[in-house]
Protein backbone atom coordinates (compact mmCIF):
# COMPACT_ATOMS: atom_id res chain seq x y z
CA UNK A 1 0.00 0.00 0.00
CA UNK A 2 1.35 3.27 -1.39
CA UNK A 3 0.89 5.79 1.83
CA UNK A 4 2.43 8.69 0.26
CA UNK A 5 -0.15 8.38 -2.73
CA UNK A 6 -2.91 8.43 -0.42
CA UNK A 7 -1.88 11.21 1.50
CA UNK A 8 -1.07 9.46 4.90
CA UNK A 9 2.11 9.65 6.79
CA UNK A 10 5.04 7.29 6.63
CA UNK A 11 5.39 5.11 9.71
CA UNK A 12 8.17 5.11 11.81
CA UNK A 13 9.33 1.57 10.54
CA UNK A 14 8.74 0.56 6.93
CA UNK A 15 10.06 -0.72 3.68
CA UNK A 16 10.54 1.53 0.98
CA UNK A 17 10.30 -0.51 -2.58
CA UNK A 18 12.00 1.30 -5.13
CA UNK A 19 10.27 0.15 -8.39
CA UNK A 20 12.61 2.18 -11.02
CA UNK A 21 15.35 -0.18 -9.60
CA UNK A 22 12.83 -2.83 -10.09
CA UNK A 23 12.33 -1.95 -13.77
CA UNK A 24 15.91 -1.56 -14.49
CA UNK A 25 16.74 -4.90 -12.76
CA UNK A 26 13.87 -6.70 -14.89
CA UNK A 27 15.39 -4.88 -18.19
CA UNK A 28 18.75 -6.04 -17.19
CA UNK A 29 18.06 -9.54 -16.84
CA UNK A 30 15.61 -9.34 -20.04
CA UNK A 31 18.96 -8.15 -21.96
CA UNK A 32 21.50 -10.69 -20.28
CA UNK A 33 18.99 -13.29 -20.80
CA UNK A 34 18.32 -12.69 -24.42
CA UNK A 35 22.15 -11.67 -25.02
CA UNK A 36 23.27 -13.77 -27.99
CA UNK A 37 20.23 -15.67 -28.21
CA UNK A 38 18.55 -17.00 -31.56
CA UNK A 39 15.12 -16.51 -30.66
CA UNK A 40 13.49 -14.60 -27.97
CA UNK A 41 14.05 -15.83 -24.07
CA UNK A 42 10.67 -15.14 -22.44
CA UNK A 43 10.65 -13.98 -18.23
CA UNK A 44 9.01 -15.62 -16.12
CA UNK A 45 9.05 -13.15 -12.78
CA UNK A 46 8.98 -15.06 -9.83
CA UNK A 47 7.13 -13.56 -7.50
CA UNK A 48 6.45 -16.12 -4.57
CA UNK A 49 6.58 -15.64 -0.97
CA UNK A 50 4.99 -11.99 -1.12
CA UNK A 51 7.55 -10.92 -4.34
CA UNK A 52 10.11 -12.60 -1.49
CA UNK A 53 9.28 -9.91 0.69
CA UNK A 54 8.28 -6.94 -1.16
CA UNK A 55 4.96 -7.42 -1.81
CA UNK A 56 2.98 -9.52 -3.96
CA UNK A 57 0.29 -8.31 -5.77
CA UNK A 58 1.81 -4.36 -6.11
CA UNK A 59 5.14 -6.00 -7.38
CA UNK A 60 3.49 -8.61 -9.78
CA UNK A 61 1.34 -5.96 -11.08
CA UNK A 62 4.17 -3.49 -12.16
CA UNK A 63 6.15 -6.66 -14.11
CA UNK A 64 2.81 -7.31 -15.80
CA UNK A 65 2.70 -3.56 -16.43
CA UNK A 66 6.71 -3.71 -17.51
CA UNK A 67 6.04 -6.75 -19.98
CA UNK A 68 7.12 -10.11 -18.01
CA UNK A 69 5.47 -12.85 -19.99
CA UNK A 70 4.61 -15.15 -16.84
CA UNK A 71 4.40 -14.63 -12.70
CA UNK A 72 5.46 -17.51 -11.09
CA UNK A 73 4.36 -18.42 -7.58
CA UNK A 74 4.52 -21.42 -5.08
CA UNK A 75 0.46 -22.18 -4.36
CA UNK A 76 -2.53 -22.08 -5.24
CA UNK A 77 -3.61 -19.85 -2.65
CA UNK A 78 -0.98 -17.40 -3.96
CA UNK A 79 -2.23 -18.12 -7.81
CA UNK A 80 -5.48 -17.27 -7.03
CA UNK A 81 -4.89 -14.14 -5.64
CA UNK A 82 -2.47 -12.88 -8.10
CA UNK A 83 -4.44 -13.90 -11.09
CA UNK A 84 -7.60 -11.97 -10.12
CA UNK A 85 -5.24 -8.93 -9.09
CA UNK A 86 -3.84 -8.92 -12.53
CA UNK A 87 -6.93 -8.97 -13.77
CA UNK A 88 -8.71 -6.19 -12.43
CA UNK A 89 -5.36 -4.01 -12.11
CA UNK A 90 -3.02 -4.60 -14.78
CA UNK A 91 -3.42 -3.74 -18.75
CA UNK A 92 -1.95 -6.74 -19.45
CA UNK A 93 -3.65 -10.24 -18.25
CA UNK A 94 -0.18 -11.71 -17.49
CA UNK A 95 -0.68 -16.05 -16.99
CA UNK A 96 0.33 -17.21 -13.51
CA UNK A 97 2.62 -19.91 -13.42
CA UNK A 98 2.16 -22.08 -10.14
CA UNK A 99 5.17 -23.78 -8.84
CA UNK A 100 3.48 -26.16 -6.36
CA UNK A 101 1.79 -29.36 -6.14
CA UNK A 102 -1.62 -29.58 -6.90
CA UNK A 103 -3.04 -32.46 -4.75
CA UNK A 104 -6.82 -30.99 -4.06
CA UNK A 105 -9.47 -31.53 -6.38
CA UNK A 106 -11.70 -28.79 -4.25
CA UNK A 107 -9.26 -26.04 -6.39
CA UNK A 108 -9.86 -26.86 -9.50
CA UNK A 109 -13.13 -25.27 -9.83
CA UNK A 110 -11.03 -21.48 -8.89
CA UNK A 111 -8.25 -23.08 -11.19
CA UNK A 112 -10.37 -23.20 -14.50
CA UNK A 113 -12.10 -19.97 -14.63
CA UNK A 114 -8.40 -17.81 -13.91
CA UNK A 115 -5.12 -17.15 -16.03
CA UNK A 116 -3.05 -19.89 -14.62
CA UNK A 117 -0.98 -22.91 -15.59
CA UNK A 118 -1.35 -25.75 -13.78
CA UNK A 119 2.16 -27.88 -12.50
CA UNK A 120 1.74 -31.43 -13.54
CA UNK A 121 3.95 -34.01 -10.79
CA UNK A 122 1.22 -36.51 -11.12
CA UNK A 123 -0.42 -38.56 -14.02
CA UNK A 124 -3.42 -39.10 -11.71
CA UNK A 125 -4.48 -35.84 -11.26
CA UNK A 126 -3.49 -34.47 -14.36
CA UNK A 127 -6.36 -37.09 -15.46
CA UNK A 128 -8.96 -35.78 -12.98
CA UNK A 129 -7.87 -32.07 -13.81
CA UNK A 130 -9.10 -33.05 -17.47
CA UNK A 131 -11.89 -34.93 -16.27
CA UNK A 132 -13.09 -31.43 -14.07
CA UNK A 133 -12.45 -29.61 -17.67
CA UNK A 134 -14.29 -32.17 -19.54
CA UNK A 135 -17.22 -32.04 -17.52
CA UNK A 136 -16.84 -27.47 -17.56
CA UNK A 137 -16.06 -27.69 -21.75
CA UNK A 138 -13.05 -25.90 -20.84
CA UNK A 139 -9.27 -25.96 -21.57
CA UNK A 140 -6.58 -25.60 -18.99
CA UNK A 141 -2.93 -24.96 -19.07
CA UNK A 142 -0.47 -27.19 -17.61
CA UNK A 143 3.47 -27.55 -17.45
CA UNK A 144 5.61 -30.36 -16.53
CA UNK A 145 8.10 -30.49 -13.87
CA UNK A 146 11.21 -32.62 -14.08
CA UNK A 147 13.07 -33.68 -10.89
CA UNK A 148 16.61 -33.85 -12.38
CA UNK A 149 18.44 -33.68 -9.16
CA UNK A 150 16.93 -31.36 -6.37
CA UNK A 151 15.07 -34.51 -5.66
CA UNK A 152 12.16 -32.36 -4.01
CA UNK A 153 9.12 -32.84 -5.92
CA UNK A 154 8.37 -33.34 -10.03
CA UNK A 155 8.14 -36.49 -12.59
CA UNK A 156 11.86 -38.49 -12.34
CA UNK A 157 13.09 -38.13 -15.66
CA UNK A 158 13.17 -42.04 -16.23
CA UNK A 159 9.29 -41.60 -15.72
CA UNK A 160 8.86 -38.67 -17.74
CA UNK A 161 8.55 -40.03 -21.14
CA UNK A 162 5.66 -42.17 -20.13
CA UNK A 163 3.71 -40.03 -18.49
CA UNK A 164 3.77 -37.32 -20.88
CA UNK A 165 2.52 -39.65 -23.47
CA UNK A 166 -0.44 -40.14 -21.39
CA UNK A 167 -0.85 -36.56 -20.91
CA UNK A 168 -1.03 -35.81 -23.77
CA UNK A 169 -4.07 -37.89 -24.80
CA UNK A 170 -5.94 -35.66 -22.39
CA UNK A 171 -8.26 -33.28 -24.64
CA UNK A 172 -8.67 -31.29 -22.30
CA UNK A 173 -5.35 -30.22 -21.02
CA UNK A 174 -3.32 -28.08 -23.31
CA UNK A 175 0.66 -29.29 -22.27
CA UNK A 176 2.31 -25.54 -23.15
CA UNK A 177 5.56 -26.18 -21.21
CA UNK A 178 7.95 -28.40 -19.28
CA UNK A 179 10.54 -27.29 -17.07
CA UNK A 180 13.10 -28.45 -13.80
CA UNK A 181 15.23 -26.41 -11.26
CA UNK A 182 19.08 -26.39 -10.53
CA UNK A 183 20.53 -27.65 -7.05
CA UNK A 184 23.77 -25.58 -7.31
CA UNK A 185 23.19 -23.23 -10.14
CA UNK A 186 24.51 -20.62 -8.01
CA UNK A 187 28.20 -22.24 -8.44
CA UNK A 188 29.46 -21.46 -11.98
CA UNK A 189 30.87 -24.55 -13.85
CA UNK A 190 29.20 -26.70 -10.89
CA UNK A 191 29.41 -30.14 -12.40
CA UNK A 192 26.41 -31.56 -10.47
CA UNK A 193 24.29 -28.42 -12.90
CA UNK A 194 25.69 -29.24 -16.03
CA UNK A 195 24.82 -33.25 -15.52
CA UNK A 196 21.22 -31.42 -14.60
CA UNK A 197 21.54 -29.40 -17.24
CA UNK A 198 22.76 -32.55 -20.23
CA UNK A 199 20.15 -34.42 -18.87
CA UNK A 200 17.22 -32.52 -18.81
CA UNK A 201 17.92 -30.97 -22.48
CA UNK A 202 18.24 -34.91 -23.53
CA UNK A 203 15.09 -35.64 -22.33
CA UNK A 204 13.22 -32.24 -23.86
CA UNK A 205 14.88 -33.14 -26.98
CA UNK A 206 13.62 -36.80 -27.07
CA UNK A 207 10.44 -35.91 -26.06
CA UNK A 208 10.27 -32.90 -29.05
CA UNK A 209 11.58 -35.18 -31.59
CA UNK A 210 9.26 -38.10 -30.79
CA UNK A 211 6.35 -37.40 -28.87
CA UNK A 212 5.10 -33.34 -28.35
CA UNK A 213 6.63 -29.65 -28.97
CA UNK A 214 6.67 -27.42 -26.11
CA UNK A 215 6.23 -23.91 -26.70
CA UNK A 216 7.98 -23.21 -23.37
CA UNK A 217 11.07 -25.11 -22.03
CA UNK A 218 12.71 -24.13 -18.86
CA UNK A 219 15.63 -24.47 -16.30
CA UNK A 220 17.31 -21.61 -15.36
CA UNK A 221 16.69 -19.27 -11.72
CA UNK A 222 18.65 -16.63 -11.28
CA UNK A 223 22.17 -18.44 -10.73
CA UNK A 224 21.21 -20.37 -14.10
CA UNK A 225 20.48 -17.75 -16.08
CA UNK A 226 24.06 -16.12 -14.90
CA UNK A 227 26.13 -19.22 -15.22
CA UNK A 228 24.03 -21.72 -17.35
CA UNK A 229 22.97 -19.99 -20.44
CA UNK A 230 21.49 -22.21 -23.07
CA UNK A 231 19.96 -21.33 -25.98
CA UNK A 232 17.45 -24.35 -26.16
CA UNK A 233 16.25 -22.85 -23.44
CA UNK A 234 13.29 -20.09 -24.37
CA UNK A 235 12.08 -18.99 -20.66
CA UNK A 236 14.15 -18.30 -17.73
CA UNK A 237 12.83 -17.85 -13.83
CA UNK A 238 14.83 -15.29 -12.27
CA UNK A 239 13.55 -14.24 -8.48
CA UNK A 240 16.21 -12.95 -5.85
CA UNK A 241 17.84 -10.58 -8.81
CA UNK A 242 14.75 -9.04 -9.74
CA UNK A 243 15.38 -7.85 -5.80
CA UNK A 244 18.92 -6.66 -6.55
CA UNK A 245 20.64 -9.91 -5.01
CA UNK A 246 22.67 -12.35 -6.36
CA UNK A 247 22.00 -15.96 -5.01
CA UNK A 248 26.05 -15.99 -4.07
CA UNK A 249 27.69 -12.64 -4.00
CA UNK A 250 30.93 -14.37 -3.57
CA UNK A 251 30.76 -16.25 -6.36
CA UNK A 252 29.07 -14.30 -8.55
CA UNK A 253 31.23 -13.64 -11.28
CA UNK A 254 29.03 -11.94 -13.63
CA UNK A 255 27.36 -8.80 -12.70
CA UNK A 256 24.99 -7.42 -14.95
CA UNK A 257 24.16 -4.20 -13.02
CA UNK A 258 21.01 -5.37 -10.69
CA UNK A 259 20.75 -2.89 -7.37
CA UNK A 260 18.68 -3.68 -4.00
CA UNK A 261 15.25 -2.24 -4.65
CA UNK A 262 14.20 -2.73 -0.36
CA UNK A 263 15.06 -0.26 1.83
CA UNK A 264 14.23 -1.50 5.72
CA UNK A 265 13.85 2.28 7.46
CA UNK A 266 13.05 3.59 10.75
CA UNK A 267 13.57 6.60 13.05
CA UNK A 268 14.99 7.32 15.88
CA UNK A 269 12.80 7.68 18.41
CA UNK A 270 14.83 7.61 22.20
CA UNK A 271 17.89 9.62 23.10
CA UNK A 272 19.63 8.65 26.34
CA UNK A 273 22.93 9.46 27.92
CA UNK A 274 24.11 6.70 29.72
CA UNK A 275 27.61 6.17 32.25
CA UNK A 276 30.23 3.58 31.76
CA UNK A 277 29.49 0.28 32.04
CA UNK A 278 25.99 0.42 32.03
CA UNK A 279 23.69 -2.81 30.41
CA UNK A 280 21.73 -2.58 27.97
CA UNK A 281 18.67 -4.51 26.83
CA UNK A 282 17.32 -8.05 27.58
CA UNK A 283 20.26 -10.36 28.95
CA UNK A 284 22.15 -7.70 29.94
CA UNK A 285 24.70 -8.57 26.88
CA UNK A 286 26.05 -5.60 26.42
CA UNK A 287 27.67 -2.97 28.66
CA UNK A 288 28.76 0.82 27.60
CA UNK A 289 32.75 1.20 27.15
CA UNK A 290 32.31 4.76 28.15
CA UNK A 291 29.94 7.25 28.77
CA UNK A 292 27.70 7.42 25.49
CA UNK A 293 24.63 8.18 24.26
CA UNK A 294 21.44 5.32 23.50
CA UNK A 295 19.61 5.45 20.67
CA UNK A 296 16.02 3.64 20.48
CA UNK A 297 14.60 2.38 17.23
CA UNK A 298 10.78 0.79 16.79
CA UNK A 299 12.25 -2.47 15.01
CA UNK A 300 12.94 -5.51 16.34
CA UNK A 301 11.91 -9.26 15.25
CA UNK A 302 8.52 -8.41 15.12
CA UNK A 303 9.43 -6.54 12.55
CA UNK A 304 11.42 -10.02 11.33
CA UNK A 305 15.03 -8.33 12.30
CA UNK A 306 16.47 -11.21 13.62
CA UNK A 307 17.88 -11.57 17.23
CA UNK A 308 21.05 -12.97 15.79
CA UNK A 309 21.91 -9.57 14.85
CA UNK A 310 22.28 -8.76 18.37
CA UNK A 311 25.29 -6.55 18.92
CA UNK A 312 26.66 -7.57 15.30
CA UNK A 313 24.61 -5.57 12.70
CA UNK A 314 24.76 -1.66 12.06
CA UNK A 315 22.57 0.43 10.76
CA UNK A 316 23.28 3.60 8.69
CA UNK A 317 22.43 7.25 10.41
CA UNK A 318 22.98 10.77 8.72
CA UNK A 319 26.38 8.95 6.64
CA UNK A 320 27.71 6.60 9.39
CA UNK A 321 27.11 3.21 10.53
CA UNK A 322 26.00 2.42 14.53
CA UNK A 323 26.49 -0.89 16.02
CA UNK A 324 23.67 -2.52 17.71
CA UNK A 325 23.69 -2.22 21.48
CA UNK A 326 22.10 -5.51 23.01
CA UNK A 327 19.49 -8.37 22.65
CA UNK A 328 17.33 -7.22 20.03
CA UNK A 329 13.45 -7.10 21.56
CA UNK A 330 10.84 -7.71 19.74
CA UNK A 331 9.92 -3.77 19.34
CA UNK A 332 13.30 -1.92 20.01
CA UNK A 333 16.80 -2.00 18.98
CA UNK A 334 19.14 0.17 20.95
CA UNK A 335 22.00 1.47 19.15
CA UNK A 336 25.28 2.82 20.69
CA UNK A 337 25.65 6.35 18.84
CA UNK A 338 28.62 7.84 20.95
CA UNK A 339 28.76 10.50 23.75
CA UNK A 340 29.48 13.37 20.76
CA UNK A 341 26.94 12.67 18.18
CA UNK A 342 24.74 15.19 16.57
CA UNK A 343 21.62 12.65 15.68
CA UNK A 344 18.00 13.80 17.05
CA UNK A 345 14.95 12.54 17.40
CA UNK A 346 13.25 11.83 14.35
CA UNK A 347 16.33 11.44 12.51
CA UNK A 348 15.95 8.50 9.49
CA UNK A 349 17.75 5.01 10.15
CA UNK A 350 18.26 2.62 6.82
CA UNK A 351 18.45 -0.54 8.68
CA UNK A 352 19.61 -2.09 4.83
CA UNK A 353 19.43 -1.35 1.78
CA UNK A 354 21.74 0.46 -0.83
CA UNK A 355 24.10 1.94 1.87
CA UNK A 356 23.88 -1.29 3.86
CA UNK A 357 22.81 -3.93 1.58
CA UNK A 358 20.59 -7.36 3.20
CA UNK A 359 23.79 -9.51 2.24
CA UNK A 360 25.62 -7.84 5.48
CA UNK A 361 23.03 -8.61 7.23
CA UNK A 362 23.00 -12.46 5.78
CA UNK A 363 26.43 -13.33 6.29
CA UNK A 364 26.64 -11.74 10.33
CA UNK A 365 23.65 -14.39 10.51
CA UNK A 366 25.50 -17.25 8.24
CA UNK A 367 22.25 -17.29 5.61
CA UNK A 368 21.63 -15.92 2.20
CA UNK A 369 19.87 -12.54 1.40
CA UNK A 370 16.89 -14.51 0.85
CA UNK A 371 16.19 -14.85 4.01
CA UNK A 372 16.49 -11.40 5.50
CA UNK A 373 14.46 -9.77 3.11
CA UNK A 374 11.47 -12.65 3.05
CA UNK A 375 11.88 -12.57 6.76
CA UNK A 376 10.11 -8.66 6.78
CA UNK A 377 6.76 -9.07 8.44
CA UNK A 378 3.56 -8.19 7.59
CA UNK A 379 3.07 -5.95 10.17
CA UNK A 380 6.06 -3.55 8.49
CA UNK A 381 4.00 -1.21 5.56
CA UNK A 382 5.03 -1.50 1.84
CA UNK A 383 5.96 1.82 0.76
CA UNK A 384 5.98 2.25 -3.12
CA UNK A 385 8.17 4.83 -4.73
CA UNK A 386 8.96 5.62 -8.59
CA UNK A 387 6.00 4.76 -10.26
Amino acid sequence: MNFKNRGKSYPDTYAEIDLNTLKKNFKAIKNFSNKGSAGEVKICSIVKANAYGHGMNEVGNFLSESGTDYLGTADYEESIQLSDHIKKFSKKNTPVLCLGILTDKKIFEDIAGRNIDVTITDFKIASQLNDFAKSRNTIINIQIQVDSGINRIGFKIKDVSEAVNKITGLKNLRLKGIYSHFATSEIQNNSYSVKQLREFKALVMELEQNTVKFDLRHISNSGGILNFKDDYFNMVRPGISLYGYYPDRKKAVKDIGIKPIMSLKTKVKFIKTLDRNQSISYGRKYFTKSRTKIASLPLGYGDGYSRLLSNKASVYINGGYYRIAGTVCMDWVMVDIGIDSTIKVNDEVIVFGKEYPAYKLSELMGTIPYEIICNISQRVKRIYTGK
